[in-house]
Parts: C-alpha cells; sequence; structure tokens
C-alpha cells in the first residue's frame, strides 16, 4: 500500500498529568515512525502535540482529564485536544498566526508562548474555547515520507 494511502485513526483520554504527555507523544511518534514519516515531521507533530497538551496541563484547571484524537488520512495528520476545563477568553489572548518556525514572536513572555510554537510548526491551527465550558485546539500538518522506506 503506497505510504500517502495510509489511514490511521486512534484516541486517548488522559488524565491531566504532565507526566503523561510523554506517553501521549510516544504513543503517536512509534505510529508515525511505523508508517515511514521523516523525523523532522514526527519532531514538528511532537512540539505541537506536547505544546497542546501542556495548555490543558497548565491551565485547564478545572479539568479531570482531556482527550487527544489523531487522524491520519493520505498525507495529512489531524489532532484534536480537547478539555473541559472551563474555557478561556480568546480576546485576552495574543493574536496566534501561523510563522514560519524560526520567527519570533513578539512582546510574549516565556510562558505565554504555547500556541505561536504551535501554529509555528504546522499548516493549520484552530482554537475554540468556550468561556465555562472548555477548549479544542486543532491541528494538522501534512505528512512527508522517508524515501528510504520505513523505519
Amino acid at each position: 500500500m503506497p505510504q500517502h494511502d495510509m489511514r490511521l485513526q486512534f484516541s486517548l483520554e488522559l488524565p491531566r498529568d504532565a507526566a503523561l504527555v510523554r506517553d501521549a507523544r510516544r504513543t503517536l511518534d512509534g505510529a508515525l515512525a511505523g508508517a515511514g514519516v521523516t523525523q523532522e515531521c514526527r519532531d514538528d507533530i511532537r512540539l505541537a502535540l506536547t505544546e497542546a497538551c501542556g495548555n490543558v496541563v497548565s491551565h485547564a484547571s478545572l479539568a479531570s482529564d482531556y482527550h487527544i484524537e489523531v487522524s491520519v488520512d493520505g498525507g495529512e495528520c489531524v489532532i484534536e485536544v480537547t478539555d473541559d476545563g472551563g474555557g478561556f477568553d480568546l480576546a485576552r489572548v495574543p493574536a496566534v498566526e501561523l510563522v514560519e518556525p524560526a520567527a519570533e514572536p513578539q512582546g510574549l513572555k516565556e510562558s505565554g508562548r504555547g500556541l505561536h510554537v504551535l501554529a509555528a510548526v504546522v499548516e493549520r491551527l484552530d482554537v475554540v474555547s468556550v468561556q465555562d465550558t472548555g477548549t479544542l485546539v486543532r491541528f494538522s500538518k501534512h505528512l512527508e515520507w522517508d524515501p528510504s522506506g520505513r523505519e
């Protein structure tokens, strides 16, 4: 089966625990490595997942757990991270734009870069937050295949 025809779907339900973010990264990375996705592409996806999960762990204080949904269809990986942690006011967050990875977000403190870092390594980022309800972070990345075959 050609790699671009690959389909993969799985979900993880995790307690809001920073130590488990590593396990989620390893699970996703193992699946993508086995399918033949390049190391560089997997690094970007791992970083994006880390930032999305890190936001839940750090900021969704009302949530006891959160959900990760991964879908790979053809050459695109779409990941959704959702929580029921009360949401936040998007107007209070500096605008997030898709930028070149080398670009430095302006005027942000070290702790306020999560969504900006995520946006820098993916092709699409959507954040839907409903105050007093929860937040959905959805991002997608075009997959790059290792020409030498599966790892």
